[in-house]
């Protein structure tokens, strides 16, 4: 069957027994994660708010300044991740891990708009050069499908303790809406990079080395292997649909509710990233064995209509009544609980061996989402205002088309590999 690779990290092995035959260093790279996402959350889900009461910004500027970074992030994740197919995963983590590291020092020292517009787009380096490489080596010591989607499933799954105690510590400590707070995230990366130093070897792995059959692919080359691929390319589709929809919660929201009101907006933003994250937490430990069950188009399908149905409730909320947005936070967080793991689990899935270095520095195309949702949401956000979750209920509703066009292929592809 289809989902039984999946099935089985829950059925035929508990939990904890499948987690301590991971490797020493995938916990250590799943610890990083935690720590470095928890001072992430501590400040960057304020930017856009930091970025209004600091400097003035229009909604279109800040979705110009976050387009700009992320789309950075794009285009070195490309090259990234062919050096690191070439080089083995250590050099891009090392400065991934440096830029980033300067990126946040320097919004946290910014006297005026073009520098912290500066910091912002070194920072496009982090996800480029971190996130992706992280994941491809969690990949590379995990071999079998079966422990590299719950190591996919755990590391969202710590994403989102961080995104719960990250705000909380932060608003404790005074720290939300701060600049001081990103220079606590800068240094987050320095035990990082002294880990990545001292204890991920030079050169590629053996397992890189044996899954490698052919010479390295250029970039010119993924472009064409990808292009050729119709079915990760749908994949693929989705995941930046996901990605633009996902992004407007994060850059998007926060500023919506400043021109609700300006004053409840940095304490509500806190709220509604706790209540999230929670929600993704709890939901998801209860979801992920019934899940299993289910089929990954199945399953993306469900997520991206309750992604749909969250958006339009956040269209029909006009008040700042904390309820009413706690609510309709959770409803969206039981998407996200679906959706965000399991495409993640199903590009994994779809990428053929012979080819996955390849496809792993195709993957990156999914921050074309993150790259274009902030701009996009700014425009609409400026034009329509409340009117810019019809547009992203709209894509959550063409994701679900896409999944459901292609279902059929999906599952003969999932079965073959």
């Amino acid at each position: 069957m289809t989902t039984k690779p999946v099935a089985e990290t829950f059925a035929q092995a508990s939990l904890f027994q499948t987690l301590k035959t991971f490797p020493a260093t995938v916990h250590a790279l799943l610890f990083f994660t935690l720590v470095i996402r928890f001072s992430y959350f501590m400040a960057w889900p304020f930017i856009a708010v930091i970025m209004t009461q600091n400097y003035h910004m229009s909604p279109i500027a800040i979705g110009l300044a976050m387009t700009s970074s992320a789309l950075i992030s794009v285009v070195l994740g490309m090259y990234g991740g062919q050096l690191s197919d070439r080089l083995g995963r250590r050099v891009i983590l090392l400065l991934g891990c440096g830029f980033s590291a300067v990126g946040y020092v320097t919004l946290a020292l910014a006297a005026g708009m073009g520098l912290f517009i500066t910091g912002l787009l070194i920072i496009g380096v982090c996800f480029a050069w971190v996130d992706p490489p992280v994941r491809a080596l969690m990949s590379d010591l995990l071999g079998d499908r079966r422990r590299r989607a719950l190591a996919l499933q755990m590391r969202y799954y710590l994403i989102n303790v961080a995104a719960v105690f990250g705000p909380l510590v932060g608003l404790v400590f005074g720290l939300t809406s701060q600049k001081g707070t990103f220079l606590i995230t800068g240094l987050t990366y320095l035990p990082f990079f002294a880990y990545v130093l001292l204890f991920i070897p030079a050169g590629k792995l053996l397992s890189e080395q044996h899954g490698s059959n052919g010479p390295s692919v250029k970039l010119h080359q993924v472009m064409g292997i990808i292009a050729r691929d119709r079915i990760y390319v749908a994949a693929l589709l989705c995941s930046i649909l996901c990605s633009i929809v996902f992004i407007h919660y994060e850059a998007v929201l926060p500023q919506y509710l400043l021109l609700l009101d300006g004053k409840a907006a940095v304490k509500l933003i806190t709220l509604i990233l706790v209540t999230n994250a929670c929600t993704v937490l709890v939901f998801q430990t209860f979801i992920v064995r019934f899940m299993a069950q289910i089929h990954l188009p199945k399953r993306i399908l469900l997520g991206g209509a309750i992604f749909a149905f969250s958006q339009l409730c956040f269209f029909a909320t006009r008040s700042t009544e904390t309820w009413i947005w706690l609510t309709v936070t959770s409803v969206f967080s039981m998407g996200e609980a679906i959706l965000m793991p399991n495409l993640n689990i199903l590009l994994d899935q779809l990428a053929p061996a012979e080819h996955r270095g390849a496809y792993l520095g195709a993957s990156t195309l999914t921050t074309l989402g993150i790259a274009i949702g902030p701009l996009i949401g700014g425009v609409m956000l400026a034009l329509t205002g409340a009117g810019v979750f019809i547009s992203t209920a709209l894509l959550s509703l063409l994701l679900c088309a896409i999944i459901y066009a292609c279902k059929v292929s999906m599952l003969s592809r999932l079965q073959e590999s």
